[in-house]
C-alpha cells in the first residue's frame, strides 16, 4: 500500500500559477519494483483504506495466489505512512508514528497461515472530519461485531484464539474492547502500544516480529489481528502461527 499526494496544490492554481499536472503521475509502486530489481513482478497499488489497508492487501495477495496455478509465486506486500511536516501527531485520541513494513504471502508456507479475513464498510463515514464524533460512537459495536464475524467464519471460537495483536491505538480502547468480547486481556499482546504508537497500517507487522523475537508465539497459535481505518473499515485477518 502506497499513499501518495493526489492532487495538485490548490494555492498554486488559484493564484494563477502554470501548474504541470505530470506531478500527479509519479507512482512510489514502480519505482520500488524498479529498485528492488523485480521489473517481471506486475505490481498493484492500494492507498485508500487507511489504517485497514494492509490486511485488506494481505487477503487480496492470498486470493491472487489461490487462483493463481503456478505453485511457486509469492507476493511480496509493502507499507509505509508519513504524516506531513508539522502535522499535529495525536488523532483521535492516538499518538501517531512513521513506519514502514513489508512482508511476503506465499503458497504452501508452513507459518503464519491465512485462516479468516473478514472486513465490516460503512462507506457513509467517507468524510472523517465531519463524522468524528459518530465514529467515536460506532467504534466499539462495529469493532465487537468484526472480530466475532471473523472468528466465526474461521469456524473458531475466542477461547482457540492465543493472542489478539492489536493495531496499537489506547490501552484504554482494547480494555474495553476486550470486555466486549468477554477475553481476558492478558491476550491482548500490548508491548508496542505505549512504545511504538499507532503506526497506521505497521503495527501488526511490527508486532509480530517483536512477538516472535520475545518468545510469544509458538507453532500452531491462533492469531487475531484487529484494526479500524478511516472510511471506514474494521477489519480482522486470522492466522495460524
Amino acid at each position: 500500500m502506497f499513499l501518495k499526494k493526489g492532487v495538485l496544490d490548490n494555492k498554486e492554481i488559484d493564484s494563477g500559477k502554470q501548474a504541470n499536472a505530470l506531478e500527479l503521475f509519479r507512482y512510489p509502486v514502480a519505482e520500488l519494483r524498479h529498485k528492488l530489481g523485480i521489473t517481471n513482478a506486475n505490481a498493484i497499488a492500494l492507498s485508500q483504506q487507511g489504517c485497514s489497508g494492509l490486511l485488506s492487501v494481505i487477503d487480496l495477495a492470498r486470493q491472487l495466489l489461490v487462483a493463481s496455478p503456478r505453485d511457486n509465486e509469492a507476493m511480496l506486500c509493502v507499507t509505509g505512512d508519513l504524516l506531513p511536516n508539522g502535522a499535529k501527531r495525536e488523532i483521535m485520541y492516538n499518538i501517531m508514528s512513521d513506519a514502514a513494513a513489508a512482508l511476503v504471502v506465499a503458497k504452501n508456507c508452513n507459518k503464519n497461515r491465512i485462516v479468516s479475513f473478514h472486513q465490516e464498510v460503512q462507506s457513509y463515514y467517507w468524510d472523517t472530519p465531519v463524522h468524528e464524533n459518530e465514529l467515536l460512537a460506532s467504534y466499539f459495536p462495529l469493532a465487537q461485531r468484526a472480530v466475532e464475524n471473523t472468528i466465526k467464519e474461521a469456524g473458531l471460537t475466542p477461547s482457540d484464539i492465543r493472542w489478539f495483536v492489536p493495531h496499537n491505538v489506547s490501552l484504554r480502547s482494547w480494555e474495553i474492547l476486550a470486555k466486549l468480547l468477554n477475553i481476558p486481556m492478558e491476550k491482548v499482546w500490548t508491548g508496542n502500544i505505549a512504545r511504538v504508537g499507532h503506526t497506521v497500517s505497521c503495527d501488526h507487522i511490527i508486532n509480530l516480529v517483536d512477538m516472535a523475537r520475545n518468545g510469544k508465539l509458538k507453532k500452531g497459535d491462533y492469531l487475531a489481528l484487529f484494526t479500524f481505518g478511516f472510511g471506514a473499515s474494521w477489519s480482522c485477518l486470522i492466522l495460524q502461527h
